[in-house]
């Protein structure tokens, strides 16, 4: 899940600027955060102003700059996120915390929390795992029944078989990073061709320069390994 970094709270005539509603935020968001989900990192032009605590647990953030992701309709939806409680202290939130620490992206588009982790750290990312439910797919017995409309898994599974199918062109020569970069924009799924190529400096840098909003620091600056974003946190330096 591509860690994000959230700009300041929109500002006119230096006070903040008011959402009237909270889907007339989607036009800033995606200029902070591209036409990418927060969650499932799918690319989409029909995207939801997601409030990360909903507005029945607390009103008063409905239309507050600093409660909004944008998602899917999907991870929005009522089988997923939707408004569900939300501790936000005991998940992991990709503008939050470096959320590329909290899974791994494997072949055949399946997503788990990344066994590296340990105690809070581990809980909390099982905690967001469980919440928009990423790693639903055909087969996995953690849920009673697979809903055939959730087709996020196959998504990334074919940006994964795209990401691959690129790399021996990029190995070779014949295609340049900013080539995998520009595919990858267009299809989504950061974290998917980042874990593709991950062993190519060139294409890690890029991605994380050219997916709009990508939380920089939480990428090392001279190699773009992921590092952690609250190692003040012993608990949960992630």
């Amino acid at each position: 899940m591509r860690p994000v970094e959230k700009f300041e709270w929109p500002q006119i005539n230096g006070r903040n600027k008011v959402y009237k509603q909270h889907s007339l935020a989607r036009v800033d968001l995606e200029n902070n955060l591209g036409y990418y989900c927060s969650y499932c990192e799918v690319f989409s032009a029909d995207l939801e102003v997601e409030h990360v605590i909903s507005r029945h647990q607390d009103p008063t953030l409905k239309c507050s700059w600093d409660n909004f992701l944008l998602a899917c309709g999907r991870c929005n939806g009522r089988d997923n996120k939707a408004a569900k409680p939300v501790n936000i202290n005991a998940m992991h939130f990709p503008h939050r915390n470096n959320t590329f620490l909290s899974f791994t992206y494997q072949e055949g588009g399946y997503i788990s929390v990344n066994p590296l982790l340990e105690g809070t750290s581990t809980m909390a990312a099982e905690a967001m795992l469980n919440l928009v439910g990423l790693d639903k797919f055909p087969g996995n017995t953690k849920y009673v029944r697979h809903n055939a409309n959730d087709t996020r898994w196959n998504h990334r599974r074919v940006a994964w078989a795209l990401a691959v199918k690129y790399l021996p062109d990029f190995e070779s020569g014949r295609l340049k990073a900013e080539d995998i970069v520009s595919f990858a924009r267009q299809r989504g799924f950061f974290s998917v061709w980042y874990a593709v190529y991950h062993q190519h400096k060139a294409v890690r840098e890029l991605l994380i320069q050219s997916f709009p909003g990508t939380a920089v620091s939480c990428f090392d600056a001279v190699d773009y390994s992921p590092v952690p974003r609250n190692p003040e946190n012993t608990e949960d330096p992630v």
